[in-house]
């Protein structure tokens, strides 16, 4: 009897230290008992801190078509961005930044297809190593996408003003909905903050059409490596080739 008492205790303990109750489910975080700004402010916290995750975003207007995947690993990230017909692929390892362009990126994002058509050809299938700040990624709409590998991309579309929203499952887990107070329609800003384990941002819907959905967190991921030297360009090297 005391073996089975021992054993009730030890049990008893695995689930208060593991925060999961006995099938295996995360326990509940308490999130939604808070303001909702306190909510979102822990949300983000909790997705700085995970040592790896993955986000989709997509927008399936026709006239302005976005799909968006990264896998970011710590600091480092690697991912692909389509906007209607133009791809690229993007990388960030430690201070580096790099993207590796379709043929079709480089006529959307330069007006003279002579020009256009030389970079994609000098360029070839390297990555294009280039500068975190520079005027290029900010015309393709790549620059804010890094950003989710420094864990600050969603500072930028915190709503001023929020309110809590109804509960529900989000890809199967249990969230709380985070609302624009000033916008609480379907065009507004929701924010569906997981109930369960650590309150992470499950999906961030910026409304109209467009919705990022969070996943993978803390899963054991490839490394993100640097390419070797030979498929690297800079792109003022690949700016010059004209």
């Amino acid at each position: 009897m005391r073996i089975l008492t021992r054993m009730a205790v030890v049990a008893a303990s695995m689930v208060v230290l593991t925060g999961c109750t006995g099938d295996g489910a995360q326990a509940e975080n308490h999130i939604a008992d808070l303001p909702a700004a306190t909510v979102v402010e822990k949300s983000l916290a909790a997705l700085k801190a995970v040592p790896s995750y993955r986000v989709g975003i997509h927008r399936d207007k026709a006239e302005s078509r976005l799909s968006i995947t990264v896998a970011v690993v710590g600091t480092n990230l690697r991912g692909t961005v389509a906007r209607g017909e133009a791809s690229s692929e993007i990388l960030k390892v430690g201070a580096n930044y790099y993207f590796r362009p379709d043929e079709a990126f480089w006529r959307t994002v330069i007006d003279e297809p002579k020009r256009a058509d030389a970079y994609a050809a000098f360029a070839g299938d390297r990555w294009i190593r280039v500068e975190k700040d520079h005027n290029l990624l900010k015309t393709a709409g790549l620059d804010g996408v890094y950003l989710f590998a420094e864990r600050n991309a969603l500072n930028g579309v915190i709503p001023a003003q929020m309110s809590l929203g109804e509960r529900k499952e989000v890809g199967g887990v249990p969230t709380v909905t985070v609302l624009d107070s000033r916008n609480s329609t379907p065009s507004g800003t929701r924010i569906s903050v997981a109930t369960t384990g650590e309150p992470y941002p499950v999906r961030w819907d910026f409304g109209l059409g467009t919705v990022a959905d969070f996943t993978g967190f803390g899963t054991t991921s490839d490394p993100i490596d640097e390419p070797v030297p030979a498929d690297i360009v800079a792109l003022q090297t690949v700016l010059r080739s004209k």
